[in-house]
């Protein structure tokens, strides 16, 4: 099979197909997406996130060498104003009103668990929430969800809330962390005056919104840039936002009702007893997969550091969307991925791809104009030091007529600030920069 060609992409348009998936997916989509007059795309990512925090980890693939979960990062980026946040949360709905159920659930159960302690039973179990959706983004809330719940969705009206002053000075851990839970690799969390928590394969999967002019503010830190954290997210940005007139128009209940009841199915669905506990990428879609990982593979010679982190990601991030596509297709009772849902999931990574480079290129201007206005003499020479290839400190000092000291200084200070905003740190004279501290 070849990969079909995009002609939204050929047309110079960005959009995210939703021919892949089941006629009935699609007229859920394209049912939410007209009833609130918003872009498709904002509707479409939701639906994947939905069905992804419906799924957990009761559902991997397998390529014949990793599995799989799919959680996602996701972010839709549209100026304030254009109905892209209350359409996510009503794609959302059925998991927020289940959440809100199992609260009241565990309410009850806290009242029957107090009454039981008071009347001296001190074996009674003690009830936990089971907790699907969290909004608050505070480390500790989402550590404590995760150690009590297989999976969680974190929804964030506001990104930039999110995100703010998050690891600003690369020291809190936060950054680190959640790029091992993007990874589901286990996590631990120590604590003072506390036993170490391990979480096992924690599945988190984040979703909300941020304007394009304050995409610099919220993702445009040297460290957000080049620690891969950015890479990781896949970010919904249309090329057209029509200004969100008023309308009429609403979601039948017919749509809304059968995407409830969908989601509800999914919840209560025992995939083990089932059977159907991995999707297998196999023969023609694994040739598919291998084609494309090759292919960007290639890609990767080509371009900046940070570029070639966000092919590095989508390598990983097509399994987990190919996943979603075949329980959104018409076969989710088989248990391998389809070569036709793989094609398809390829084409939905070169929107995404896309869509990176818009972020990107959005995060590179911005810093150009925030260096020009705020930098520093140490930031100035650290940022000329990495973006060359010196032979050594000292003559770049001699050359441009100060002390190697300052160089070495600025260099350890701002080790990823370069002219380009990209790339990985370079380590020259590392070695020499060793046998200075050890003097010291």
């Amino acid at each position: 099979m070849k990969l079909t060609i995009d002609n939204n992409a050929l047309a110079g348009t960005l959009s995210l197909p939703i021919d892949g998936i089941s006629h009935e997916a699609q007229a859920i989509i394209q049912g939410y997406a007209d009833g609130y007059q918003c872009n498709r795309d904002f509707i479409t990512a939701s639906v994947f996130t939905a069905v992804s925090a419906t799924i957990g980890k009761r559902i991997c693939s397998d390529d014949g060498r990793y599995k799989n979960y799919f959680p996602f990062f996701i972010c839709l980026v549209a100026p304030s104003g254009s109905n892209k946040t209350t359409p996510m949360r009503e794609i959302l709905r059925p998991l927020i009103n289940r959440n809100a159920s199992n609260y009241e659930s565990f309410q009850e159960a806290m009242k029957k668990y107090n009454a039981e302690v008071k009347a001296g039973n001190e074996n009674a179990d003690i009830p936990k929430f089971k907790q699907l959706v969290i909004s608050d983004s505070t480390p500790e809330s989402r550590v404590k969800a995760l150690s009590e719940n297989s999976n969680v969705l974190l929804v964030s009206d506001e990104i930039a809330t999110m995100l703010y002053n998050m690891n600003r000075y690369n020291k809190s851990g936060e950054v680190p962390q959640l790029i091992s839970i993007w990874s589901v690799d286990d996590i631990i969390i120590n604590r003072k005056s506390e036993t170490a928590l391990l979480i096992k394969e924690p599945c988190l999967s984040i979703i909300g919104g941020t304007q394009p002019d304050v995409l610099t503010d919220t993702f445009g830190s040297d460290y957000f840039m080049s620690s891969g954290f950015n890479q990781r997210w896949m970010f919904v940005y249309p090329d057209d936002i029509p200004p969100a007139m008023y309308s009429e128009s609403k979601v039948s209940k017919e749509i809304s009702d059968s995407w409830s009841e969908y989601i509800n199915g999914l919840l209560d669905f025992d995939f083990a007893s089932s059977g159907i506990g991995t999707f297998y990428i196999m023969d023609e879609a694994k040739q598919l997969y291998i084609d494309y990982y090759n292919k960007l593979q290639l890609k990767k010679t080509g371009v900046c550091g940070y570029m070639a982190s966000v092919y590095a990601k989508l390598q990983i991030i097509v399994q987990r969307w190919a996943g979603i596509v075949h329980i959104l297709g018409n076969n989710p009772g088989m248990s391998r991925i389809l070569p036709e849902e793989m094609e398809y999931s390829i084409r939905c990574m070169d929107y995404f791809e896309r869509c990176a480079e818009k972020v990107y290129m959005k995060l590179a201007e911005g810093k150009k104009h925030q260096d020009a206005r705020q930098l520093t003499k140490e930031q100035l020479i650290a940022m000329c030091y990495n973006s060359c290839e010196p032979k050594s400190k000292q003559a770049f000092a001699d050359a441009i007529g100060v002390s190697r000291q300052l160089v070495s200084r600025a260099a350890n200070k701002y080790p990823m600030l370069r002219c380009c905003g990209c790339g990985d740190p370079l380590s020259i004279d590392n070695q020499e920069d060793t046998q200075e501290s050890s003097a010291t």
